[in-house]
């Protein structure tokens, strides 16, 4: 008996990762709420029912993208997991935040425009603050173990002067001085000591 050559399937990690770049994609193009399922399975060749095995729905979609973002951007702090935040682990988050945007510059010009789309952001928010908590509860204990007046309003202010940096850059890349404001951010938060190291 011949066999037929075996053809590979995509991995699920591959196919999930090809769901969720043309589900942004067709998020952007198309307006998250007008977006159906049909519409993400045709452009990926795939039955609605095999979209829907990878993802239970459209929502399920917008969590998983979330997500990625948030991991891409934050998992930089407290990366030893220990609950104890030292300034060359701010350090390498900072850095580490500049690199996840610039290397994923594509990923986070459809996430930020998908987050500007009317009614999107309510429909995560919740979600993304139980995300981020506990990365921003670690930051709050850096600042207040260091002194600051206000630790909250000085982890509010660092994560939104980068997010603000971060969509500049996403919005205008070519010419944006991405590096010098990245050495602007350490040179505020960072003794020169630790990232001469």
């Amino acid at each position: 008996v011949v066999m037929a050559p075996n053809k590979k399937l995509p991995d699920d990690v591959d196919k999930r990762r090809e769901i969720l770049s043309t589900a942004l994609e067709i998020f952007v193009k198309e307006g998250y709420f007008s977006t159906t399922g049909a519409s993400i399975a045709k452009a990926i060749v795939i039955s609605e029912k095999e979209l829907f095995s990878y993802f239970e729905t459209k929502e399920d979609l917008l969590h998983t993208i979330v997500e990625e973002a948030v991991h891409l951007l934050f998992d930089g702090i407290d990366p030893n997991e220990d609950g104890e935040l030292q300034e060359v682990e701010l350090l390498f988050f900072i850095n580490d935040y500049f690199d996840s945007v610039e290397k994923n510059l594509r990923f986070f010009k459809l996430f930020y425009a998908l987050r500007l789309q009317p009614g999107v952001v309510p429909l995560y928010k919740q979600e993304l603050d139980e995300i981020v908590s506990m990365k921003f509860d670690v930051l709050n204990e850096y600042f207040s173990q260091s002194g600051a007046a206000d630790p909250e309003m000085e982890t509010e202010f660092l994560t939104s002067m980068l997010e603000g940096i971060a969509m500049n850059f996403v919005l205008e890349p070519e010419g944006y001085p991405i590096d010098a404001m990245q050495q602007k951010v350490l040179n505020m938060y960072v003794t020169k000591a630790e990232y001469e190291e």
